[in-house]
C-alpha cells in the first residue's frame, strides 16, 4: 500500500512541475541553449550528495522485493568530454560513480539492517536552458547486504532532471532502476 501511495505522490509532483513550466507566464521567453554547444557551467566535476528511495527490488532469490527502502549516498561524475556524442549540441559525457546506504528490508540475515550500493555509469548531460538540464545514465551498480556479504551486480539505468540556481549549484532529480534520487549537485573544478 505504502508503495501505490509513494508512486501517487511522485507521480503528482512532476504532473505539478511539468504544469507550472508549461503554464508560467515566462513559458514562451525560455532562453534555449540546446542548440548552443559548451553554453553551460564550466565544470570538472559535479559532487551531489542526495537521499535515496527504493520502491522495488530485486532479492537474492531473483523476487522482486516491494515496499520502500530509504537512504543516502554520494555520486561524483568526473566530465570526459565536452561535446560529445551530437557535436551541434550542448552536451556532455561523464563517468559517474559513488556509494549509497540504504535500509535492507529483504535481507538474509536480520541483523543486515543495511546495504551498500555503489553504481559506476556513463552520464549524457544535455543543457537544455541555462538554468534547465537533463541527463541519461547507463551502467551497473554492485551490492551488498551488511558489511558486503552476498555481493551481486546488477544493470543500472537513471533519467534525471538538474534545476540550476546558477553555476556552481542545482537540484536533482533522479529515476530509474534500482532507485531514484534527490540531492544537490555542486559543479566544481572551472
Amino acid at each position: 500500500m505504502k508503495t501505490r501511495t509513494t508512486h501517487h505522490l511522485l507521480a503528482a509532483g512532476l504532473a505539478a512541475a511539468g504544469a507550472f513550466v508549461a503554464y508560467s507566464p515566462d513559458a514562451h521567453a525560455v532562453d534555449w541553449v540546446i542548440k548552443n554547444p559548451s553554453q553551460h557551467p564550466e565544470y570538472r566535476a559535479e559532487l551531489e550528495p542526495h537521499a535515496n528511495f527504493i520502491l522495488f527490488r530485486r532479492r537474492y532469490s531473483g523476487v522482486y522485493g516491494r515496499g520502500a527502502e530509504l537512504g543516502g549516498g554520494f555520486r561524483a561524475t568526473i566530465e570526459l568530454a565536452d561535446p560529445m556524442f551530437i557535436k551541434k549540441i550542448n552536451n556532455t559525457i561523464g563517468i559517474s560513480f559513488g556509494v549509497d546506504f540504504t535500509e535492507c528490508r529483504y535481507c538474509r540475515y536480520r541483523s543486515d539492517n543495511y546495504a551498500i550500493w555503489s553504481p559506476v555509469a556513463l552520464q549524457w548531460n544535455f543543457f537544455l536552458t541555462r538554468s534547465w538540464s537533463a541527463f541519461a545514465e547507463f551502467g551497473g551498480i554492485v551490492r551488498s547486504e551488511g558489511a558486503f556479504r552476498y555481493v551481486d551486480i546488477d544493470p543500472a539505468i537513471w533519467f534525471g532532471t538538474r534545476i540550476h540556481f546558477n553555476n556552481d549549484i542545482a537540484l536533482t532529480f533522479r529515476l530509474g532502476y534500482p532507485m531514484f534520487s534527490v540531492g544537490v549537485s555542486f559543479f566544481v573544478g572551472s
